[in-house]
């Protein structure tokens, strides 16, 4: 088959870039090719895709995406696909992988009345219903339970539109047999002492992911236990409010940002401690993996 993929931005540490890198390839080992269409794409470009990025305009994330879909209506109405899978919510797919929770009921569950005046919230029910509105054929490839519930109160969406993923994580966040002597290699490569605890925030989107709760936790630790705590945080995102927020609480030589990074298995395995406490999640594939580790 001839499969155009979508997505608005790719960078190689998030998870929904690496769910769609993963089966982009397993479309490619099965035999079909894959043309992606993004609006930038970040890191090592595989030799096995074509990538096309489509120039964009607008100050705002919702204008550059209403952008990015008209380009790429005209695009597909060229190329005519056997079928166009889409990573994030937009219209003229035929299939959705639901990495996404429902915006519709984030919106009212987290925003006031007057949001849902703005024109970023206009733009975001119109992309979402353009996929799960009962008169749309998109199939929905579903990682969570409680999506389907939330999108069926939401739009009622038909039941048989959505199909329920298992979970699913890389071989190498498996724990391998000399694990231990691997953690030891890794903690001295850290500079982390035998009594040190080294706790992992793993994640890109720190406000998302509570960042914010673990500096308060670790700032109101036993002072003892406090001693002996390390935080490493792993992800693509901004740390400079958190950096103030660190040095407020007089814990910043506690923290490493250590940015976007491929060598997660590493700190798998050193850690001590993986801290989740986000504020909206849809199935955080870190907590498997960390288990696996």
């Amino acid at each position: 088959m001839n499969l155009a993929f979508c997505l608005f931005n790719y960078f190689p540490f998030g998870g929904l870039q690496r769910d769609f890198l993963r089966i982009a390839k397993e479309c490619i080992h099965r035999g079909h090719h894959v043309d992606i269409y993004t609006m930038k794409w970040e890191g090592e470009r595989p030799s096995e895709f074509s990538i096309h990025e489509i120039s964009t305009r607008g100050f705002q994330n919702h204008t550059r995406a209403r952008n990015f879909s008209k380009k790429l209506k005209i695009i597909l109405s060229e190329k005519k696909y056997d079928r166009v899978v889409g990573f994030n919510k937009m219209p003229h797919l035929d299939i959705y992988y639901a990495a996404d929770t429902c915006y519709q009921a984030k919106a009212k569950q987290q925003r006031g009345f007057w949001y849902r005046f703005t024109p970023r919230y206009r733009h975001l029910i119109h992309f979402e219903k353009s996929v799960f509105s009962p008169e749309k054929k998109t199939k929905i490839l579903l990682l969570s339970k409680q999506q389907q519930s939330e999108f069926k109160k939401f739009y009622n969406t038909q039941a048989e539109r959505f199909y329920l993923l298992p979970p699913g994580i890389e071989k190498n966040r498996i724990a391998p047999d000399n694990a231990e002597t691997l953690r030891n290699e890794a903690r001295k490569k850290f500079h982390l002492k035998k009594d040190e605890l080294l706790l992992l925030m793993i994640g890109s989107g720190f406000k998302t992911k509570g960042l914010d709760r673990i500096l308060h936790g670790i700032h109101s630790l036993p002072k003892e236990l406090k001693n002996r705590v390390r935080l490493f945080v792993i992800g693509k995102d901004h740390p400079n409010s958190f950096l103030k927020l660190a040095r407020h609480l007089k814990i910043s030589d506690k923290i490493k940002f250590l940015g976007g990074r491929d060598d997660i298995p590493n700190f798998l395995l050193a850690g001590d401690l993986l801290l989740h406490p986000a504020y909206n999640e849809n199935t955080g594939t870190v907590l498997l993996e960390a288990l696996a580790s």
